[in-house]
């Protein structure tokens, strides 16, 4: 009959309308049968006949595809010195871990004393009460309490006890259990398709039903059961994983021993099929299977979601230096967000049991960490130097309602950071991604002084925990200490990828927000193509800059500006030139200052105190009350729109030309050691063109003279005694007025790079540190597709369109670029390819994912061909 499909390791092929029909679980018996493995044989009741099967007359259809079962098995259904049992699986196509099952029917009062010949009556007893109980509650629908109530309390029941329960459930069952071991199969088949036809698991009318029979591994000392993975589910190494039990059926009752100590000849056999089946489904999977009496059986093969990225990337690896895959499906196979558990620690599952775990909140960056909790920069930093002299523990979290610029430093030292205000784009996890650090924001976390509370639990300072901030859930924080697996670019398989996503890369490029050489040299390792954002306020953090950058800020008049800025251009020249040294060879796109003044100065009255004793140094006249009103005086209302950017070049020129300066200097030194570099010099919060102008052209007005940055190119190419140094001079796009102005901007940027955080921000009028207040109900109402900060909103592309579109009608060989946080997204990175772009920007952990989703949309961009 062809709605009935008998499989064993001579099916041939099995054609893919019939397949469809058998459901997930069956599909999955087909696929080990037509590789002409030993699978446990069986046939399948297709989803067509399925639906009819409380209407027919079940035994004349089944009577021959169990005698075939009898054959190949030497067992004969109903037989009661040898008897074949057999259990009945529900198979539709909804995935779930175990599907409905009833097993070993066919026992009946006599076959019950051929089977305990072989596995002993107490085992043959429990299984066939198992069997009667299993039929009443999954078959009929009887509540389990009904059965417990029958069999009372019992401890290790011998088979006498055991066939008291059996009769007594029988009577209960009545007309529902028949002897007759086919009858049996009927009522279970025809009472499988009543209740479960038309229930939630028979998606689309595709329930099925799989009959096969049952192999044991407790008939002796030559028999056994188990599960193996066809490989390593966390390292990737080619070495089937899994456990036994020998001459053993409940799990238990035995402690299962690792199947690397299965006799050999066995275990050479796994190893074989293994490798067989990972060929064959092109990935990891796991194996159910029996010996029984030295006969080998496979009983089932799934797929393993819960196998590491590491591993799913060595297996495809292997794979493809085997000619089993094409470089195309094997960037095709990998979601570009897996990759970060190649980049950062992630959590070992075995090391979790027993500690207090709270999931919620909202990912900043991705990776585990471990460390004592500290709720200020001044501890955290006191906490870290205090380990450090006396050999103690440097693992630190910081924990915060909101970090700020001098809070850099701490987060540098840290394993990771938790705010409770905020979200993805906020401060915090944005200098998180750019450290290679983890970041998330709770904000159901109540800080209080030095401790915090959350989910009824109180967390003190110096107590420990541990942050899982995974890219496909929540985080989840634990109350303790548990292990971590560390990343190892070499050996977890990543590098040895990139170089494959590399073939598919090649006029659109990513690029890394990069602002050390530490950053720098991450990004070369992960072949970035080029420095796409270099933030300079970041290198005015570090302690020994910061008190100078503030003093610098405090100056009473332009004189003492330039004598502070002085000071500082050794240490951004120094800093410039080893990023040029280290990106040799590829642009490096330097934004000049861009925070408001304001960010830098003490938030905090510890920070105060410190700046105010480094001030009196300076200027013993100097008051605490007059330092304390020049630092409130530069406070603003709305930093974000206000006192920032260009506008800071404006009101104080001498600062941009110190960079500037501090540029050109590094450049030159390079060129004298026969090193070549091309700066390309960015300008951000650029409204009009004007600014623009004024800042690359310089100004002339009655009585003062402001230098353009071509003028400081030519000061400094005198100094050094040298003809020429090519440059760029851009600008950010990250305004609504400068994206529709973008062709009159265009005449003096050779260049524009989106900054799509605050783009975002000024098009919907967003604030990205408090979006997270009120956006979760706008989730809810489905108000929003998506978190404009992650995702690129539709207004804020159409602005990027209108902005690439004018800008090269001006300037046709424009070069742009995206450096916003959106940067690594591969939605985004899709828009980018297809709006023009010539690269995106992220930050250096980033650069992997944005690499294999520019491939990705190449592959595709082919496939469309």
């Amino acid at each position: 009959m062809e709605n009935i499909i008998y499989f064993n390791k001579d099916l041939k092929d099995v054609d893919d309308k019939l397949k469809k029909r058998c459901g997930i679980r069956g599909k999955r018996a087909v696929e080990l049968a037509v590789m002409g493995l030993p699978i446990a044989p069986g046939f399948i009741i297709d989803s067509e006949l399925t639906q009819k099967l409380p209407k027919i007359n079940l035994k004349e259809i089944l009577k021959p595809h169990i005698e075939r079962l009898n054959k190949e098995t030497k067992k004969i259904f109903g037989d009661p010195k040898k008897p074949l049992l057999l259990k009945v699986v529900l198979s539709s196509d909804l995935n779930v871990p175990n599907f409905p099952s009833i097993h070993n029917i066919g026992l009946n009062d006599k076959t019950v004393e051929g089977f305990g010949v072989s596995t002993g009556r107490d085992f043959a007893f429990g299984e066939y009460r198992f069997m009667l109980r299993s039929a009443g509650t999954k078959i009929h629908g009887i509540p389990a309490a009904d059965f417990d109530k029958i069999e009372g309390k019992l401890v290790k029941p011998k088979a006498a006890e055991l066939k008291k329960v059996v009769d007594d459930y029988k009577k209960f069952l009545g007309d529902k259990f028949s002897e007759d071991v086919y009858d049996q199969l009927s009522l279970i088949l025809k009472g499988a398709a009543a209740k479960y036809c038309d229930s939630e698991i028979d998606v689309d009318n595709s329930l099925s039903i799989m009959v096969q029979v049952m192999v044991y591994g407790n008939y002796g000392e030559n028999s056994y059961s188990g599960n193996y993975f066809t490989r390593n589910i966390i390292m990737g190494e080619p070495v089937i994983q899994g456990s036994y039990l020998q001459n053993e059926f409940d799990i238990d009752r035995a402690k299962p021993k690792e199947i690397s100590k299965i006799d050999k000849k066995y275990f050479d056999k796994l190893a074989d099929i293994g490798k067989k089946v990972e060929e064959n489904f092109k990935e990891i999977r796991e194996i159910k299977f029996t010996i029984e009496e030295g006969d080998f059986w496979l009983v089932e093969q799934r797929d393993v979601d819960e196998k590491s990225t590491q591993s799913h990337i060595k297996t495809l690896l292997d794979l493809c230096k085997r000619k089993s895959i094409t470089e195309d499906y094997l960037v095709s196979k990998i979601n570009p967000n897996q990759l970060n558990e190649l980049l950062h620690p992630v959590i070992d599952p075995r090391t979790i049991a027993g500690i207090k775990s709270i999931k919620g909140g909202i990912a900043g960056s991705t990776g585990a960490a471990i460390g004592r909790v500290f709720f200020s920069t001044p501890k955290l930093l006191e906490e870290y130097r205090r380990a450090v002299m006396h050999g103690g523990d440097t693992n630190m979290i910081l924990v915060m309602l909101s970090s700020y610029a001098e809070d850099v430093k701490a987060i540098e030292v840290a394993r990771g950071v938790i705010t409770s205000e905020g979200g993805f784009s906020s401060h915090a996890p944005v200098v998180a991604r750019s450290l290679g650090k983890v970041a998330m924001v709770q904000p159901e976390m109540k800080i209080r002084g030095t401790a915090f509370t959350l989910a009824g639990k109180t967390v003190n300072e110096g107590d420990y925990v541990s942050i899982n901030v995974p890219y496909y859930e929540a985080p989840t924080l634990y109350l303790g200490k548990v292990g971590l697996i560390e990343p190892n670019f070499k050996e977890n398989g990543l590098l040895d990828f990139l170089s494959i996503v590399e073939h598919f890369i090649d006029d659109f490029n990513v690029r890394a927000n990069a602002d050390l050489g530490r950053d720098a040299k991450v990004a070369r390792e992960f072949n970035a193509a080029g420095i796409g954002l270099c933030r300079t306020e970041h290198m005015f953090f570090h302690e020994k800059r910061i008190m100078k950058f503030r003093e610098m800020i405090l100056a009473d008049d332009e004189a003492e500006r330039r004598k502070v800025l002085e000071q500082l251009k050794p240490m951004q020249r120094g800093d410039f030139y080893d990023l040029f040294k280290i990106m040799v060879g590829f642009p490096v796109t330097i934004r000049l200052l861009d925070a408001p003044l304001h960010e830098f100065l003490p938030r905090t009255e510890a920070s105060m105190a410190e700046f105010i004793k480094y001030m009196q140094t300076r200027n013993k006249g100097m008051k605490p009350a007059e330092i304390k009103a020049r630092c409130e005086e530069l406070s603003e209302m709305n930093p974000m729109l206000g006192h920032r950017g260009c506008r800071v070049a404006i009101t104080y020129p001498e600062i941009y030309e110190m960079q500037c300066r501090a540029i050109f200097e590094a450049a030159l030194m390079l060129k004298k050691e026969g090193i070549n570099v091309h700066p390309e010099i960015m300008i951000p919060i650029v409204m009009t063109e004007t600014e623009l102008k004024f800042i690359k052209n310089g100004k002339k007005i009655e009585g003062k003279v402001v230098k353009g940055i071509r003028d400081i190119r030519d000061e400094v190419l005198d100094e050094y005694g040298m003809s020429e140094l090519e440059y760029s001079v851009g600008t950010m796009i990250e305004l609504p007025a400068a994206a529709l102005g973008a062709g009159s901007i265009a005449q003096y940027a050779e260049f524009f790079s989106f900054g799509t955080n605050d783009l975002t921000q000024t098009t919907y009028g967003l604030s990205r540190d408090d979006v997270n207040s009120f956006f979760p109900s706008y989730t809810l109402y489905d108000l929003v597709k998506n978190n404009p900060f992650k995702v690129l909103g539709d207004q804020v592309k159409e602005l990027i369109e209108i902005a690439a579109m004018r800008g090269r009608l001006s300037r046709p060989n424009l070069k742009m670029g995206l450096c916003g946080e959106h940067g690594a997204d591969p939605e985004n990175i899709e828009f980018c390819m297809r709006a023009g772009l010539n690269y995106v920007s992220c930050s250096p952990y980033s650069i992997p994912l944005a690499k294999l989703a520019v491939a990705q949309n190449r592959l595709k961009a082919k496939e469309a061909k």
